[in-house]
């Protein structure tokens, strides 16, 4: 990845602004990806459909076939309440597994941007193209969002961006995913970089199934655009765990890494709300370079994208144990 500094070329105004205040104001992990369009055993699915209650409340079961509702809100004592209507989920149950997938970005930060494409729109399409192969397979999915604006909350501050990523988190544990796939797109100053690569995080208890379902996502995604006639390069897995250095000090990605508490980002003399983290094995895909001509002629074409939704999907099941 590049310099924090050469990000600003390939993001749009409001969304690098968010960008930039929260690496720089983050200890925890928590800002986006610096320079690109900003992880044991698995947790068991749920048995049943569950009704999905507040943050840190204990979900209660529902009779098979019901809605359940999400969270309004994720934030912690110290952020502002997110401005979000709740929205219904219908899970399946019947013991299949949950995938939680995770478009980046939302509302005004919108990630990298360029050559006519927009990472928050992007990813969104492309976690409902996945969504719709995984659904046929017969497991459940849910989005953390499903329209263009952010998971929870709006705005471009610490907080607002801090209580997104964490409500992304919150209702992955509460519908009890099995795996949290977080789908973006790369940006680069260096116009010639280009291909796949998985983000995971080594600091979790189960950081060997981190690892599986990263390389089991990047052979996914690189061997679907190859079959389908569009080979490129495959960048490797890479541990979040040092994904930056904020003055000696490690730093990861916020939806990949451990239970923490910001160091700021939140009201004077508030108590600080700590970090809740993935209960299951998780994963962040950067799929193509958007600030690539190449990549983002392929991120605009359709077969392209369908095999990289494809690829996803069939990483996913084969991860899960399940034929795809």
């Amino acid at each position: 990845m590049s310099a924090l500094a050469l990000r600003r070329t390939f993001l749009l105004a409001a969304g690098a602004a968010a960008l930039l205040a929260s690496a720089c104001a983050s200890g925890d992990g928590s800002a986006p990806k610096p320079v690109t369009s900003s992880a044991g055993a698995t947790t068991p699915a749920a048995s049943g459909p569950v009704t999905v209650t507040e943050p840190g409340a204990t979900p209660t079961p529902a009779p098979r076939g019901t809605a359940v509702q999400t969270p309004a809100a994720a934030a912690g004592p110290a952020l502002a309440a997110p401005n979000v209507t709740p929205r219904t989920l219908t899970l399946t149950g019947h013991g299949v597994p949950v995938v939680v997938l995770d478009p980046g970005h939302g509302g005004d930060e919108s990630g990298a941007a360029a050559y006519g494409v927009i990472e928050r729109d992007s990813n969104l399409d492309m976690a409902q193209r996945a969504a719709t192969y995984l659904r046929a397979a017969g497991v459940d999915v849910v989005l953390t969002r499903e329209t263009e604006a952010r998971a929870a909350g709006s705005g471009s501050s610490f907080g607002a961006t801090r209580a997104d990523l964490q409500a992304r988190v919150s209702l992955a544990n509460q519908v009890k995913g099995a795996v949290f796939v977080s789908l973006h797109s790369n940006g680069s100053g260096d116009s010639s970089a280009r291909g796949v690569e998985v983000y995971w995080e080594s600091r979790r208890p189960w950081a060997n199934e981190n690892l599986r379902l990263a390389q089991a996502l990047l052979s996914g995604v690189t061997d679907s655009l190859a079959a389908a006639g569009y080979p490129t390069r495959n960048r490797g897995t890479i541990d979040a765990a040092c994904w930056r250095n904020n003055n000696g000090r490690c730093v990861g990605l916020f939806v990949l890494s451990p239970e923490g508490t910001p160091t700021s980002g939140t009201a004077p003399g508030a108590t600080p709300a700590a970090k809740e983290a993935t209960n299951m094995p998780a994963a962040l895909v950067e799929s193509l370079f958007i600030s690539n001509a190449e990549d983002a002629s392929l991120l605009r074409t359709e077969a392209a994208r369908d095999a990289i939704a494809r690829g996803l999907s069939s990483a996913i099941l084969r991860y899960l144990g399940i034929a795809g």
